[in-house]
């Protein structure tokens, strides 16, 4: 026994793949771009001269460390927000071109992919 679809289920059925890739890549672009950002802060962020805890909250984001320079004050706390934040910068520009990157890329493939003998019609 064959079942038959009729439009309205077909129809139904690429929505619900379109919906499922589009959270899908969503979840996959944060992690991807977010553990990048996170791997180049840490790595472009120096040793800091701190105690143990004030300084692994600072290598952890540049959130916390912003929150530990607050707690700690004084130039130990400007010092502290500084290195953090250049630390940032350094990591996030390379995060926002690797999505620029990946964003061309998968226009390019698109469009390579996209049949050239299309036809529109009459309904549609």
């Amino acid at each position: 026994m064959f079942a038959t679809t009729d439009r309205t289920q077909e129809v139904s059925s690429a929505a619900a793949i379109e919906e499922t890739c589009y959270e899908l890549g969503s979840a996959m672009g944060v992690a991807i771009l977010g553990s990048t950002a996170a791997a180049l802060y840490r790595g472009n962020l120096p040793v800091l001269d701190l105690d143990g805890p004030s300084a692994a909250a600072a290598r952890d984001s540049v959130g916390e460390a912003a929150h530990t320079a607050e707690r700690l004050g004084g130039a130990v706390g400007q010092a502290l927000i500084d290195t953090a934040s250049h630390a940032y910068t350094l990591a996030i520009t390379p995060a926002f071109l690797l999505a620029a990157a990946l964003a061309v890329a998968a226009a390019a493939t698109t469009w390579a992919l996209i049949p050239r003998d299309l036809q529109p019609t009459e309904n549609h």
